[in-house]
């Protein structure tokens, strides 16, 4: 793992708990011979945390290897871009859109170029390698998000109690300076629906993508708890499909994970288990989740 930066001074960085893990779809093992899992996922708490998930198109006959070449790159140059991630995420000035951006293309293009580079290495065009991308990278003011394709990113915030007037809740808004936060989580999704211009199309990381074509955003981090980003076969029984509700489960998932009581084996049950393969395609199902120490608030 790669070494903390010492040019990180920001505590909240430290206050988070990271898990990742991919599992391959039933429908993929009921293949004969067998399909491998063509999904990838990863993350890192220190310096800074940072999720990647990948999913490797369907119809590319190498697609595991260029998910699981995007994700191992992706922690790479993340850690190499520690100086430059300090300043436009952990300082209290915001930086402009146009730093935003730069930094969003340089990312894009990395995912681009390494694909493409692993590529060559196999003699393959890059389309067999092609596969889809979410990241998050969290610092102390804001988050940064970049997506390719489908998948899903959620993020997680607590919610200002109403102020109710009674002795015992007076005296917990006083020991947390005068403000209060609900444990009841909110849930929400960052960015669009990530399909084509046609059903059942999505955009993939290759020699194709523009730049235009990928979505990126800046977030605040104030009340942030937890993210979860997962492929879409994880994503089937876990969000709604135009996005608007976010299944409880990630909370919960989330909560244990910050109590140290989650664990990936956890996850490859719940994800194998009936109800949660009942009604759904068998696809491979990846997630990436971090999440936070509630005492920030």
């Amino acid at each position: 793992m790669p070494a903390e930066s010492p040019a990180l001074s920001c505590e909240t960085t430290s206050r988070w708990s990271v898990l990742a893990v991919a599992t391959v779809g039933l429908a993929h093992l009921e293949k004969m011979p067998a399909i491998p899992c063509q999904d990838a996922a990863g993350g890192l708490s220190q310096p800074r945390p940072v999720l990647v998930v990948a999913d490797g198109a369907g119809s590319s006959p190498a697609s595991d290897l260029g998910a699981r070449t995007l994700v191992t790159g992706i922690l790479r140059l993340a850690d190499s871009l520690e100086a430059q991630l300090a300043r436009l995420l952990d300082a209290q000035e915001a930086p402009s859109p146009v730093a935003l951006e730069q930094l969003a293309e340089l990312l894009f293009r990395h995912a681009r170029g390494t694909l493409m580079d692993r590529a060559a290495e196999q003699g393959r065009p890059a389309r067999d390698l092609r596969c889809t991308l979410l990241l998050a990278l969290m610092g102390c003011e804001r988050l940064l998000w970049l997506k390719v394709g489908d998948g899903e990113i959620v993020v997680e915030r607590a919610v200002p109690l109403v102020k109710v007037e009674d002795e015992k809740t007076e005296e917990a808004n006083e020991a947390q300076g005068g403000e209060s936060y609900e444990l009841m989580p909110k849930l929400s999704t960052l960015g669009e629906r990530g399909k084509g211009e046609f059903a059942n199309q999505t955009r993939f990381v290759d020699d194709q993508l523009t730049f235009g074509q990928v979505q990126y955003g800046c977030e605040a981090m104030a009340s942030l708890t937890g993210i979860a980003l997962m492929s879409d076969g994880a994503a089937e029984k876990l969000v709604a499909h135009d996005g608007a509700s976010v299944s409880g489960q990630i909370s919960h998932w989330l909560d244990d994970l910050r109590q140290g009581t989650l664990r990936q084996r956890d996850l490859v049950r719940l994800f194998y288990s009936e109800n949660f393969c009942r009604g759904t395609s068998g696809d491979d199902r990846s997630i990436a989740l971090a999440a936070r120490e509630m005492n920030f608030l």
